[in-house]
């Protein structure tokens, strides 16, 4: 029978406690600090009001209390006395800098406590001790630069301790004794720490991680001491061995990216049964034994990643799920699906090593297709409720296939098996490739190789013929390895992309491209001013200014082709060896400033060509022989700014994400217009220009010199010919045209009526440039000439009316000329050059 007093404190309890009711039996709430937020499961929530203090009229039943993200700096002695049933506590987040050694008194049902992200410099050892039943603790992010020996001596009952972003230089030899409960612990940014913890005390450990330290073994006893241990992380340190994993036989994940270790030998990771994940990423490994994996029985995630392998072992890895190349650049051979039977995810240093996981090459034999096959079947019988009526074996399961995410991707850019793709591009790029080549070499032939009068004009359609003459060049190397590669682009694609074949392929191409622009901004330029020189009727003095302007336009294209050799761009970003933009800072620029270039060139020529047409409109100079090399310039312009329009936009079309465009049209559309200007360029001048034919005639009869068909000898001019002028007849068929107008015939014809002016017009009346034109008075009389009328000529034809000696010789000359009658035959004057 209880006495009568204690009858009376017990009654007195029951009033006061929470679970009492009123006279209503409805429970009283317990207080609630004003400036918190309290709950139903008695949890109180003060973070981030700004507080200095641990506020008051805190209930003593309460069991969570949140004051993180306000400004206390130092706790009080015994704040949370009277808070009994306590379990959680936040502290983190706020500027505490000390910790009185009777903080925590009292709080003996504390299991979690965060004092993470304050100002502390070092572990509150004692008040710490009164925490016996803590399981988690956490002092991140603080000023601790020491951790003392026996500093959680007292917290048997300690499950995970994180310590990681501190200063700490020093750990105490047995500061982790008396932890015999700990199974997580955390120590990151210990920057100072050049020697492994002793953790003798921690037989439990589960999980250890030490990043970022100057560690550089493993101790070779670890596995010995923490036969509990299933997952280290060791990443960021300066490790640059593996002994120290043998024989661990629990672990189940491994970290060490970012080490120094640059070999896996054969017993480095011996015993190993139960490893599942295993990071080597970003290391300086050059050599794996290729028995390195073959005990690892459950592994099923590898990240080789960033590393300088050459070559991979794929002993042992049958269950494999995940697998980590990339970064490896010297690691080019390829894998084989035979090897990953349980491989769903892969990262390969080069998309063509994805080919071996595409859906047709995944399994080669034809009995696992049929299985697979047969599994399929089953599988959509399941889904009607009959797989009761079929037994499938393991085996049968092991050959389906399964869907292997492969990174980088194969496509239209990373082709497995043809480079050119279809027939329909393929015959196009070869077209393209003969016609650049063949014309090309037709008009830098007739060119430079006829000895006719060099003009600016033909400089610059030269130099454009042999810029388009690389280009085809270009285009040839392509079909020559879509053809030696022929099914099997997979086996030859990192080899050339990687080679030295690409670069050239690739600097080809960009100079070429370039320098073509270049010196077709020139020639339009050019044309302008030799336009105003002939309506001024002034001689023009720009071909050696316009000879420095080609040799600087030379160097810069030369400068834009080597640019990507020093990783401004890259020609490896595609078999095409064209710097494409993949979204990276030097790659992007590269092409935006090319882009920009030469939009900027097309600019100026369309101004320059505009403003010319402006002026002619007002002169009239269809009847002047320069006047088909400013159409042709014209044409020029015209065709390769129209086929440059679509290159530049598929150049940024992967970097707009408003635009779908599929790979497929936008190798088409690189493959066809980008190298379609330097086929069309030579055949424009060779079928449509006037001057081809004159200096195309002029060449064959140079042929024909040497061949010994032709007896000339003339005053050599430009080394061309030799010393006297006698023709043989018939011989001026081969020589007319070839020869530009002299200067003086050709003013004078130009100031005479229009019964003259045609002869320029219609036949450009071009006289030999042996000879001079302009002679003294009364030298065109017969005397000491060759005159003989002609017995072949339609003596009623008259074909001038002017009655000076000078234009009666240059007429006579065009129009026997355009009758094709050798020059000797008629009757007109040839001064000999010997006079």
């Amino acid at each position: 029978m209880m006495s009568r007093p204690g009858g009376l404190w017990a009654l007195l309890l029951l009033l006061v406690s929470p679970s009492s009711g009123g006279p209503s039996g409805v429970s009283s709430p317990p207080p609630c600090p004003v400036a918190c937020r309290c709950n139903a499961e008695r949890g109180v929530d003060c973070s981030g009001r700004g507080l200095t203090a641990v506020p008051d009229g805190l209930s003593v039943f309460t069991n969570m209390l949140d004051i993180s993200m306000n400004n206390i700096t130092k706790l009080p002695e015994g704040a949370f006395k009277g808070l009994p049933y306590l379990v959680e506590l936040r502290l983190d987040a706020n500027h505490i800098v000390s910790v009185p050694d009777d903080s925590f008194e009292g709080l003996v049902q504390l299991r979690h406590l965060w004092l993470d992200d304050n100002s502390l410099t070092e572990v509150p050892v004692r008040p710490l001790g009164n925490l016996p039943s803590l399981q988690a603790l956490t002092l991140a992010l603080n000023k601790i630069t020491h951790i003392p020996d026996y500093a959680f001596s007292n917290l048997s009952s300690l499950v995970v301790l994180h310590l990681h972003n501190n200063k700490i230089k020093t750990l105490g030899p047995h500061c982790f004794d008396g932890l015999d409960s700990l199974e997580a612990l955390v120590i990151r940014g210990a920057s100072d720490i050049q020697w492994f913890p002793n953790l003798t005390g921690t037989v439990n450990l589960e999980s250890l991680t030490l990043t970022g330290t100057k560690i550089r073994s493993i101790p070779l006893n670890l596995c010995q001491e923490q036969k509990m241990l299933r997952s280290l992380d060791l990443s960021y340190n300066e490790i640059t061995s593996l002994a120290g994993l043998k024989g661990c036989g629990s672990l189940e994940e491994v970290s060490l990216q970012h080490n120094q270790i640059s070999e896996v030998q054969n017993e480095s990771l011996q015993g190993l049964i139960s490893l599942r994940m295993l990071d080597l990423s970003r290391n300086s490994i050059s050599r794996i034994h290729h028995d390195a994996f073959s005990t690892l029985a459950s592994i099923s995630k590898l990240d080789l990643s960033f590393n300088q392998l050459s070559s991979f072992p794929p002993g042992g890895l049958h269950g494999l799920t995940q697998l980590k190349l990339t970064g490896n650049p010297t690691f080019r051979d390829s894998l084989s699906a035979k090897d990953f039977l349980k491989l769903q995810s892969v990262s390969v240093p080069y998309a063509y090593q994805c080919c071996a996981f595409s859906a047709c090459d995944s399994y080669m034999t034809s009995p696992a297709e049929d299985d697979g096959s047969k599994y399929q079947k089953l599988l959509l019988d399941h889904e009607k409720g009959a797989i009761e009526d079929y037994m499938i074996s393991e085996e049968v399961k092991d050959h389906v296939q399964t869907v292997v995410h492969c990174n980088p991707s194969t496509g239209a850019f990373k082709p497995c098996e043809f480079l050119l793709g279809s027939w329909m591009i393929r015959l196009t790029v070869w077209f393209i490739f003969l016609l650049a080549v063949i014309f090309n070499v037709i008009v830098i032939m007739t060119m430079f190789a006829s000895c006719s009068t060099m003009s600016s004009s033909k400089l610059f359609i030269g130099l454009i013929a042999i810029c388009n003459l690389f280009m085809g060049i270009y285009t040839g190397i392509l079909t020559v390895l879509d053809t030696a590669s022929w099914g099997q682009f997979a086996e030859f694609g990192i080899w050339w992309e990687t080679g030295s074949g690409c670069k050239v392929a690739g600097f080809l191409a960009i100079f070429s491209s370039e320098s073509a622009i270049f010196f077709l901004t020139l020639a339009a330029i050019e044309r302008s001013l030799s336009a105003k020189d002939i309506i001024k009727k002034e001689k023009s003095q720009h071909l050696k200014k316009f000879q420095i302007a080609s040799v600087v336009a030379l160097f810069l294209a030369i400068a834009a082709g080597c640019l990507p050799l020093f990783h401004v761009g890259e020609f490896s970003s595609s078999p095409l060896c064209l710097p494409f933009p993949t979204g990276e800072t030097p790659s992007l620029g590269f092409t935006v400033t090319l882009v920009l270039l030469n939009s900027l060139a097309f600019l100026v020529m369309v101004i320059t060509y505009t403003k010319l047409y402006c002026t002619l409109e007002k002169e009239d100079l269809s009847e002047n022989a320069e006047s088909s090399m400013i159409k042709h310039v014209a044409w020029l312009i015209f065709t390769n700014c129209i086929f440059f329009c679509p290159v530049a936009f598929f150049s940024f079309a992967p970097l707009i994400t408003a635009i779908s465009i599929t790979p497929e049209i936008m190798k088409s559309v690189t493959l066809i217009f980008f190298p379609l200007p330097a086929c069309l360029n030579p055949v424009l001048y060779v079928f449509f220009n006037p001057k081809f034919k004159e200096d195309w005639k002029l060449l064959r009869w140079h042929l024909a010199k040497k061949r010994g068909s032709v007896a000339v000898a003339t005053s050599a001019q430009r080394g061309c010919v030799t010393q006297d002028f006698y023709y043989d007849f018939g011989m001026y068929s081969h020589l007319q045209g070839n020869y530009a107008v002299c200067d003086y015939c050709e003013s004078v014809l130009l100031k005479n009526p229009p019964p003259c002016k045609h002869l320029i017009k219609s036949h450009s009346c071009p006289t030999l440039a042996v000879v001079p034109c302009h002679r003294s008075e009364n030298y065109w009389s017969d005397i000491g000439t060759q005159s003989a009328h002609s017995d072949c000529a339609d003596e009623e034809d008259s074909f001038v009316s002017d009655s000076s000696d000078q234009v009666q010789a240059c007429g006579r000359a065009c129009f026997y000329q355009s009758r094709g009658f050798p020059l000797v035959r008629y009757a007109y004057n040839i001064p000999r050059m010997k006079d």
